[in-house]
């Protein structure tokens, strides 16, 4: 399989605003808001890598040189969520010189419930099969968002498992600690995380 990924559009909502990490922490003060914030998106981003997830809502370019390659997509949401969507699929047609062109959204499906995303044909009784594509390298390009728009739509055990993260940083700022292993995941934050965690990635 030969496709890439990246994010097009970063998300700007964390998934847990700085009072809800506060009130965690009983800080009552401002002084470390902007440091309790950088806590929580190093967090996220390790919740979302363990899990292999996005989160909060982004928007993502994946590009495929051929059809086959574009069934799953990279990045999912949260699983069973369904906060996904597509934007577009363009591809380069296979003229001599190729355009750059927009599938209609009537000739494929958007399963946005599996994990990973998968996108196929429609009803093959209607739609006559995949358009021809140039040979080029990135001929096909899908354009899609995944995530939460507000962070209160998040499952409570992922933000609890951030909070948890959170918490441990926030308390422990030295990588060693005597008598406590502050470099490994808590074990109560993986529990909350694995029943989110997508095993099958998109890009294998």
């Amino acid at each position: 399989m030969a496709r890439n990924a990246y994010i097009a559009t970063p998300s700007t909502v964390q998934i847990l605003t700085t009072a809800e990490a506060k009130t965690h922490l009983r800080v009552d003060f401002s002084d470390d808001n902007d440091y309790i914030d950088s806590l929580v998106l190093a967090a996220q981003d390790v919740i979302e890598n363990y899990c292999n997830i996005k989160i909060m809502d982004v928007t993502i370019t994946q590009r495929c040189d051929s059809w086959y390659d574009s069934f799953e997509l990279y990045f999912s949401p949260v699983q069973n969520s369904g906060k996904a969507s597509i934007e577009h699929i363009k591809y380069y047609n296979d003229a001599a010189t190729p355009v750059l062109t927009t599938w209609a959204a009537s000739n494929y499906d958007f399963d946005k419930y599996s994990a990973p995303l998968r996108v196929s044909l429609a009803d093959l009784d209607s739609v006559d099969g995949y358009p021809n594509i140039s040979s080029m390298l990135n001929a096909i390009e899908i354009t899609y968002k995944v995530g939460y728009t507000n962070s209160s739509d998040v499952p409570k055990a992922l933000k609890q498992a951030c909070l948890i993260l959170v918490g441990q940083w926030y308390e422990n700022r030295q990588e060693a600690v005597v008598g406590r292993s502050v470099g490994r995941i808590p074990m109560t934050a993986t529990y909350l995380m694995n029943r989110y965690r997508i095993t099958d990635l998109g890009l294998n």
